[in-house]
């Protein structure tokens, strides 16, 4: 397993010059511009309850994602995870995750919020602690302001998130409310990072109430088209539901991570 992340970080660096925007969930409010690519890629280690078990798991896991821009004004992205189960020795791939992006509203004055609009779509696809069992869909109006010159940003993310063609279980429909915040520290390029949020989008059925998952750590420039992350997060995950009620079921999970932003100007 960290051969294949090790082989998958040496391809983003040896390239060319969100979903969310790493390092946050919460996303931001810009797009790649026309013929533009962004790799975002991450390397995270799960400390996790089992699914409709008791005793805690940990997995091991990779993100890669591209962002690309098809058209002017749109960004399309595709995502996934692949991950090792150190309890059962099995091998955990997440529901990939489709989603497009357009800016409906782009002010010179940076105080003043951009506005973005999102739509997601997740397949019922994958295995293990990674997969979840349904279909899920999202739509999120996405907000930025910047401050000091970009020295202090905020992203706020608002909508909808549903979960479809769950076995044996009623659909679910839950608002998503997402603020993040990223400040410069030393400098401009080294920055402190975070977030909180109630799940991420792509999984309507984790973290039921608003503000009690979270992400906070640090970011690193190297330039426009660089940058890398580490950080530390905690969210309530869905694990099952009740034999006695059918009430959903939910256990804290945390993690840590380190990731990769690469964009790649006039990819064809």
């Amino acid at each position: 397993m960290l051969h294949r992340i090790f082989i998958f970080l040496s391809f983003l660096f040896s390239a060319g010059s969100s979903l969310a925007a790493l390092p946050f969930v919460t996303d931001d409010a810009a797009i790649a511009d026309l013929n533009q690519a962004s790799i975002e890629g991450f390397a995270e280690y799960w400390h996790l309850p089992e699914k409709h078990e008791q005793e805690l798991g940990n997995l091991a896991g990779g993100y890669l994602g591209v962002s690309y821009g098809a058209v002017k004004n749109l960004e399309l992205t595709l995502g996934g995870l692949v991950g090792y189960n150190f309890h059962n020795s099995n091998v955990a791939l997440a529901n990939p995750i489709f989603q497009a992006k357009t800016m409906v509203f782009a002010p010179k004055n940076l105080a003043i919020p951009s506005v973005a609009l999102e739509a997601g779509y997740v397949d019922k696809r994958g295995r293990d602690q990674y997969f979840d069992s349904a279909t899920n869909t999202y739509a999120l109006a996405v907000a930025t302001s910047k401050f000091l010159e970009g020295d202090f940003i905020i992203h706020v993310n608002s909508g909808v998130k549903s979960s479809h063609n769950i076995d044996q279980q009623s659909n679910v429909s839950r608002m998503h409310l997402g603020v993040a915040v990223d400040a410069a520290l030393i400098s401009s390029d080294f920055r402190f990072i975070a977030e909180s949020y109630n799940g991420t989008p792509n999984s309507p059925r984790d973290s039921p109430g608003f503000f009690h998952s979270y992400q906070v750590g640090f970011r690193f420039i190297k330039s426009s088209n660089l940058s890398f992350h580490i950080l530390t997060g905690s969210q309530p995950t869905f694990v099952g539901y009740s034999d006695l009620n059918n009430d959903m079921l939910y256990r804290r999970t945390r993690w840590v991570q380190v990731g990769v932003r690469k964009v790649i100007d006039d990819l064809f």
